[in-house]
């Protein structure tokens, strides 16, 4: 017991955490005093939601780590941290939603949540104007979905997580609606999602009243990144050397063999570099699982000549 005091256990959050995994039911004590004092702050946030509470996102992130040790005195917490998500999402201090939803996705992992219901949480946290939340939310999505079907496909659970994608994409909020856009079509390209049912929701992303969503989709069916990051980093880097640079470098000097091998070698190197750089590989694989590709080219066409957003490559 003096061991226990000298470390002062109860407020050494890390280190009791380490204990607890090791063994658990030589420190239920510990863990119940922890949870009080969890309890008690969450009386204490739902008096003031938007202010910073440093002790609380501890707490929270403790119990997330040794959950699966105490299942059955824990059996609420998803929950009630999923209900503190959904009522205070739009005032809650940035670090601390941020705390939440990672202590949320460490619950998942430890299969703690169901992942309809995280999904469903998180599709609602998408409207929150926080750039660096969307980011996380969508990689655990994208991440939460292959993992599912790492060794075989869930068709049960895929069939539920893509009916929800579908509706989300039909959504009223753009963000919402370009993120499930986002996941499917990541999912198709990691060929998780890469069946007709997820091509064919994917055509009507084309006809959206939102531009952005409509490029995205267009896009995809080009077998292009919506990013096209390479190009842009292209655009604002300079032009690698060209064959005059490689021809002046090498000539200026004497004129030994090892200069005349060096320069054949990096011309060698200039050549490929120039021959990959004009490839450009488009994947048309998704056209072909569209149901009826004529119907869906001649609405695209009509929508362009009625249209008057100006589309550019």
């Amino acid at each position: 017991m003096s061991g226990r005091q000298s470390n002062k256990l109860p407020n050494n959050l890390p280190q009791l955490q380490n204990l607890i995994k090791r063994d658990p039911q030589s420190y239920v004590e510990e863990f119940s005093q922890q949870f009080r004092h969890y309890q008690s702050n969450v009386h204490i946030f739902k008096l003031q939601p938007d202010k910073p509470n440093k002790e609380l996102a501890e707490l929270v992130m403790f119990l997330a780590q040794v959950s699966h040790c105490y299942l059955q005195q824990l059996s609420g917490f998803p929950q009630e941290l999923s209900g503190l998500l959904l009522s205070y999402h739009t005032v809650l201090q940035p670090d601390l939603r941020m705390t939440f939803c990672k202590a949320m996705i460490l619950l998942r992992n430890k299969n703690l949540i169901d992942p309809t219901c995280l999904l469903e949480l998180f599709f609602e946290l998408l409207r929150c104007h926080d750039k660096l939340l969307r980011k996380t939310l969508y990689t655990h999505i994208v991440v939460d979905i292959k993992n599912i079907n790492a060794k075989h496909k869930n068709n049960k659970v895929n069939t539920t997580l893509q009916n929800f994608m579908y509706t989300m994409l039909r959504d009223s909020n753009p963000i919402a609606a370009k993120i499930s856009l986002d996941v499917m079509a990541e999912l198709y390209k990691r060929n998780i999602w890469n069946d007709a049912k997820t091509v064919n929701v994917i055509t009507t992303a084309c006809f959206c009243k939102v531009t952005k969503i409509v490029v995205a989709g267009l896009k995809f069916f080009l077998g292009k990144d919506e990013d096209e990051k390479n190009d842009s980093d292209s655009d604002s880097e300079p032009e690698g050397p060209t064959t005059r640079d490689v021809m002046v470098k090498y000539s200026t000097g004497r004129k030994t063999s090892k200069n005349k091998k060096k320069m054949e070698k990096a011309m060698k190197v200039l050549k490929k570099h120039k021959k990959k750089a004009k490839v450009e590989v488009f994947n048309f694989s998704a056209i072909h699982l569209i149901h009826d590709p004529q119907d869906f080219s001649e609405k695209l066409l009509k929508q362009l000549e009625s249209s008057k957003e100006r589309f550019r490559g």
